[in-house]
């Protein structure tokens, strides 16, 4: 095992130290990709803190918070023990090991490289695991370091004390057949059956997902358009542009404070999932059940993923390790449309919705949808539309967006 390389690793992609001592944790070693970087720990001053430390089992990694303020690893091994820091997290994390010590220099607190939990995690895993059959992943990692003990308990008492005051104020969800129908509904892209079972009445209520009216619709509508995804993608849409209208829907969501708009805009999302799932059925009508292919998913997927992109039959066969020609017939036969009339048809379906909603100039659309030239992309706009793409952004952009 190469341990100064996994050294070296971990110090460039954390900007930070990486100290290595013997299992019986005698300083050997150190390094810092960071020129002129220092320390204001010893090598043996930060051992002291964590072997001092008579609540700690060595099992784990022990990510240590000093003052609240900066971190410190501890990598145990059987063979060495590496030490990584400091460092520090970008978000807000809770740690369980705590120490403080004598008032920290400001400007030297300023130099401590900053990082997100995963990216610690990573190389904290990747050290810890190297030399170990049984490994941990990152769940075992925050459980050890950043999950209060009482958690589970608190978890569990507040369940219980939530069940009871339901009861004593007769409080109940609505029944899990009206979700069950309104998912269904987007499921099989059925948008009069979704109306029917978004107006049911019951006695029951959502619950309450926040004390704050606009947090609870606003996680009312991430519940919602959470679920309207997966039935979406039961109904056949790609899952990647079934996740990227969930994106876009939570996206939206976290903008706004009004809980009208906020309800307008997860309903939306979902008689959006519905149509999509009913114009695929169409597209799909007659299909016969052996021209369905596994193939054709993964054909269509990478389409959706690349109509950024200029995409060719080629492209897309070697990724699915398939003969283009046999791939082009294949798709004809399952969705009685060539493969570049598919592509092209989902290009012009993008190319509208930026016309309608971006800024995008013309021209700016042509190249970020991977068209050789604006006049390409507009001949075969008309050729599909009947109008140039200046014109249709006239009759159907909205209004603030117009150029």
């Amino acid at each position: 095992m190469n341990y100064e390389y996994l050294m070296k690793h971990i110090s460039y992609r954390l900007h930070t130290v990486v100290r290595r001592y013997t299992a019986e944790f005698i300083y050997i070693d150190s390094f810092c990709g960071r020129m002129g970087f220092q320390d204001c720990f010893t090598a043996d001053e930060l051992k002291d803190f964590f072997t001092s430390r008579k609540d700690i089992s060595f099992e784990c990694p022990v990510i240590m918070s000093f003052n609240g303020r900066f971190l410190y690893v501890l990598v145990p091994g059987e063979k060495y023990q590496f030490i990584i820091g400091p460092a520090r997290f970008s978000e807000e994390v809770y740690l369980r090991w705590k120490t403080e010590v004598q008032k920290v220099d400001e400007a030297w607190l300023e130099t401590v490289p900053a990082c997100g939990f995963k990216e610690l995690a990573a190389d904290v895993l990747l050290a810890f695991n190297i030399c170990r059959e049984e490994l941990l992943d990152e769940s075992g990692l925050l459980t050890a370091n950043c999950i209060r003990q009482e958690t589970d308990d608190e978890l569990r008492a507040h369940f219980s004390e939530l069940v009871f005051e339901n009861r004593e104020h007769g409080r109940r969800h609505n029944p899990y057949d009206q979700e069950f129908r309104e998912c269904a509904s987007i499921e099989q892209g059925d948008l009069e059956q979704l109306k029917t079972a978004i107006k049911e009445d019951y006695l029951g209520e959502y619950g309450t997902l926040a004390k704050n009216p606009i947090r609870h619709t606003r996680n009312l509508g991430i519940v919602v358009v959470t679920l309207a995804s997966r039935a979406a993608i039961r109904g056949g849409l790609p899952y990647e542009i079934a996740y990227t209208l969930s994106d876009s829907t939570i996206q939206k969501l976290e903008e706004c404070s009004d809980i009208p708009t906020l309800f307008h805009i997860f309903r939306s999302a979902e008689f959006q999932y519905a149509q999509m799932v009913k114009d695929l059925n169409e597209q799909k009508a007659g299909m016969d059940g052996k021209d369905k292919n596994p193939h054709i998913n993964r054909c269509k997927d990478y389409i959706f993923s690349h109509l950024h992109d200029k995409i060719c039959v080629q492209d897309i066969a070697d990724e699915l390790g398939l003969n283009a020609n046999y791939l082009s017939e294949l798709f004809h036969q399952c969705e009685k449309i060539s493969l570049t009339d598919f592509i092209r048809r989902e290009k012009m379906n993008l190319v509208k919705n930026l016309l309608i909603y971006s800024r995008y100039s013309c021209s700016e659309i042509a190249t970020y949808l991977g068209y050789s030239s604006q006049s390409h992309m507009g001949k075969q706009f008309k050729e599909c539309m009947g109008m140039t793409p200046n014109q249709y952004r006239r009759v159907y952009g909205v209004r603030e967006f117009d150029v």
